[in-house]
């Protein structure tokens, strides 16, 4: 059989086949010159990137330096955080030996409305009955923890108002963070509302203020003002009564700072 008698019987499988070659060639030449540049350039990128893989990214240097800098920031850490959070004194903690939690709570509050008591009798300043502290029926230790530490702010922010020269406290408002029965969890910086209304003259307002705001760390016979006072907001009006008399609703904060979990530290 000769090509001739080949062709003849095949002439259309030839040239299906023939055409199919022809259309992928011409494919092959526009892929190549349309795209063949940027493949060959990312080749040659993943090349280098395995190169430098090959070699250490950081030096010993790198590496001290890096550890130096951690040092460095978890010491500002600690240090921004004894400034922020609320620093308790001794009678306002829970950890004191062989004293149940419940215990330690109503000891602090009979020993702050007593004292208080006292030096605003010596003053000549009312306070409200009990100092509007209602005594907490929990187990909840974290619920008493947060109430003895605001009991503590409340203390010192009422003695230092009383020696300011303020005449009336009129009432006390304790208020946790909301988050703290929230579902969703506390966050790193939790923090407790200690509102207290008041009325005097505006220059004992300013003192008193000033006094929360100014620590005397240094001062044993100052224990009250270890460390400021934050204050969220104040809230003053002239008063009904009398007209040199302002009444001013002064907020603090008991701040917490919570550790949260790191997600990522978790899954590895």
């Amino acid at each position: 059989m000769d090509l001739s008698d080949i062709w003849q019987e095949n002439k259309r499988f030839i040239t299906t086949v023939g055409a199919g070659l022809l259309v992928f060639m011409i494919g092959w030449m526009i892929v190549d010159g349309m795209y063949m540049s940027d493949i060959q350039s990312v080749d040659r990128s993943n090349r280098r990137d395995r190169a430098k893989l090959k070699d250490p990214m950081f030096t010993s240097a790198d590496r001290s330096l890096a550890r130096d800098e951690n040092e460095e920031l978890n010491t500002r850490y600690d240090t921004i955080l004894d400034v922020a959070a609320f620093q308790p004194r001794p009678e306002f903690r829970l950890d004191q030996a062989n004293v149940k939690a419940q215990d330690v709570y109503a000891n602090a509050i009979e020993s702050v409305r007593d004292r208080l008591r006292n030096l605003a009798s010596r003053k000549r300043a009312f306070l409200p009955e009990g100092l509007d502290i209602d005594m907490l029926k929990t187990r909840n230790i974290d619920a008493l923890e947060r109430n003895l530490h605001a009991i503590d702010l409340l203390d010192r922010a009422v003695e230092m108002a009383l020696e300011a020269g303020v005449k009336q406290i009129r009432s006390v408002d304790i208020s946790l963070d909301p988050a703290f029965r929230s579902r969703r969890g506390l966050g790193a910086i939790e923090k407790t509302q200690v509102t207290i209304d008041t009325v005097s003259t505006a220059e004992a307002i300013a003192v008193w203020i000033l006094m929360c705001e100014t620590p005397r760390p240094g001062d044993p016979e100052a224990s009250v003002r270890l460390q400021a006072l934050p204050i969220q907001s104040v809230d003053a009006r002239r008063a009904a009564s009398k007209s040199d008399e302002v009444r001013t609703r002064v907020t603090f904060l008991v701040v917490r700072v919570n550790e949260i979990e790191d997600p990522d530290a978790t899954d590895a």
